[in-house]
């Protein structure tokens, strides 16, 4: 047909077409949270650096909670008060999380673990945080975030994708739980989960919630904070689930002069090189996270990593088959071995999820439920026993 146009057609038909390609560009270019980073990524504190807090990103103001029409973009923010400033992260000690005292749902966060997310902001404000592969030997963590036990925090990252495995962790804590997009089996899980709140930050949904960090470069410098996932689930309007069979069954620390002068642990998922361990302190009863030998620090705060219980689960995993991007799959509903680190010393004990919704629990030889100490728990998952050695303790 455009064989019959005239010449003066053609040209006001080229106008109009640079014109649409001139508006397409200036429309993303304005996309809110997709800017380009303009600076290197982040290098891992010095020991100058730890001694001083790094700054946090800018607040974001939010949505209001009633949801907008659907449409092709996200609608822009309301102009609602700034989130308020973090407080600081309390004693591990306040981070206990006993059964039945969980009122609202926990904020799910999955965590980026590549040396450019170095360090992360967050963890050291989370009652409980998962440790797993994510493919290639790299490791992905999901912190959880439980209102009126954690601290409100104003920067948390960077932010990164989904596995089916995390959600069904997540489904059992009836979570909101945010991620940036994931693997197909886990967007699928995510999407279709009744217990939990999907908050995928790559979705227009949800993007006005997360932001961009221009001193990182992409994918690892999506970040969100405590009233933004706050806000994106009164957005949503759930009702709030029955939350009585979250949490731990506590128990009394043990006194000071019972404990042991020392424990060290490690554990590597594929390769033994790239190890974490842990240290116990004995004045504060907590263990200290080094990834290696070097202590694995928080953005926020420069304070080392460190939790009152550590959990180590045998998980299997498997390839994936036919995966273009090498990931894989763990059996994280059944049960299987554990590792329970308290109070400088070592039990050994199983682990149990019976369904998607349950909640994960670990067990005795006895059979009865491994109390913990008044504090976060960390839970580690690792595809076998005998990639974790322990010394000292009792």
């Amino acid at each position: 047909m455009y064989k019959h146009l005239t010449r003066a057609g053609s040209l006001a038909l080229l106008l109009a077409m640079l014109a649409g390609c001139a508006g397409a560009a200036a429309s993303s270019a304005s996309t809110p949270g997709v800017a380009a980073p303009t600076a290197t990524p982040i290098a891992a504190p010095t020991a100058a650096q730890v001694a001083t807090p790094v700054p946090t990103l800018p607040p974001v103001a939010h949505p209001s909670p009633t949801p907008a029409a659907p449409s092709a973009t996200p609608a822009a923010p309301s102009a609602t008060p700034a989130p308020p400033s973090a407080t600081p992260a309390p004693p591990t000690g306040s981070l206990a999380l006993p059964r039945g005292s969980v009122k609202e749902r926990p904020m799910v966060v999955m965590i980026d673990n590549h040396p450019d997310a170095y360090p992360q902001s967050g963890l050291n404000g989370a009652a409980v945080v998962f440790e797993a592969l994510a493919e290639f030997g790299i490791t992905r963590y999901m912190a959880v975030f439980v209102p009126g036990v954690s601290p409100k925090l104003d920067e948390i990252g960077p932010v990164r994708s989904a596995r089916s495995y995390y959600v069904e962790w997540a489904k059992g804590l009836r979570a909101v739980y945010s991620h940036a997009g994931g693997s197909p089996e886990g967007l699928l899980l995510a999407e279709t989960a009744i217990e939990i709140i999907n908050n995928d930050g790559l979705r227009s949904i949800s993007s006005p919630y997360f932001r961009r960090s221009s001193e990182r470069l992409a994918p690892h410098n999506l970040y969100t904070d405590s009233a933004s996932i706050a806000a994106f689930a009164a957005s949503r309007q759930r009702e709030t689930p029955d939350l009585s069979e979250i949490g731990f069954i506590l128990k009394p620390e043990i006194s000071a002069d019972q404990r042991p002068a020392s424990q060290q642990l490690s554990y590597f998922f594929i390769y033994p090189k790239t190890y974490v361990s842990w240290s116990y302190d004995p004045a504060s009863n907590n263990y200290r996270y080094f990834r290696a030998s070097k202590p694995d620090i928080d953005r926020r705060t420069g304070e080392q990593l460190q939790f009152k219980n550590l959990v180590i689960m045998e998980v299997p995993e498997s390839s994936i088959p036919g995966d273009p991007k090498g990931r894989i799959e763990q059996q994280v509903i059944g049960a299987g071995k554990a590792r329970i680190f308290r109070d400088g010393t070592m039990s050994e004990g199983t682990w149990r999820k019976d369904a998607g919704f349950a909640q994960l629990r670990f067990y005795a030889p006895d059979g009865s439920e491994v109390p913990m100490n008044p504090g976060p728990v960390w839970i580690a998952a690792i595809p076998s026993m005998s990639n974790l050695t322990v010394e000292g303790g009792s």
